[in-house]
């Protein structure tokens, strides 16, 4: 093997993978209240920006948009329909959770309809899960 410039080994890119793979697993967000600090007792598991699961659900809502016919000026509202409905795709899966007193099964669909009403779970999720650095150990 060739070394560089510095005489040591060149850095073999094929390391990073393990990060790839963490990402299409996903990480747990441990849910906390309207504090930040109150543990609600469940977490989500969604995967990361570089996973295939994150890039489809953009490249499907960027296709979804660009086929509208009344696709005009990108407003802030658009965007933030946009990052809702991206973010309820990378959802893997979140624990046993009820919602006006009934259970709530992880699926895109509620996904959406959580984030939407309790725009703080969507925060700590987005938060979280758009860190590369959160799909690593250590």
């Amino acid at each position: 093997m060739a070394k560089n410039e510095a005489g040591t080994a060149p850095f073999d890119l094929a390391s990073l993978d393990t990060v790839v793979q963490a990402q299409e697993q996903g990480i747990e967000v441990d849910i906390k209240g309207v504090d930040g600090k109150t543990p609600l007792g469940f977490s989500i598991r969604v995967a990361g920006p570089d996973s295939e699961r994150y890039r489809k659900a953009v490249d499907a809502i960027t296709d979804e948009y660009l086929d509208r016919e009344d696709a005009g000026p990108t407003t802030a509202a658009e965007l933030d329909r946009r990052g809702l409905l991206i973010l309820s795709k990378v959802v893997i899966s979140w624990g046993s959770i009820t919602l006006d007193g009934a259970d709530l099964t992880c699926t895109e669909e509620n996904a959406r309809k959580l984030f939407s009403r309790f725009r703080f779970i969507r925060e700590q999720v987005e938060r979280k899960a758009g860190k590369r650095a959160a799909f690593t150990k250590g």
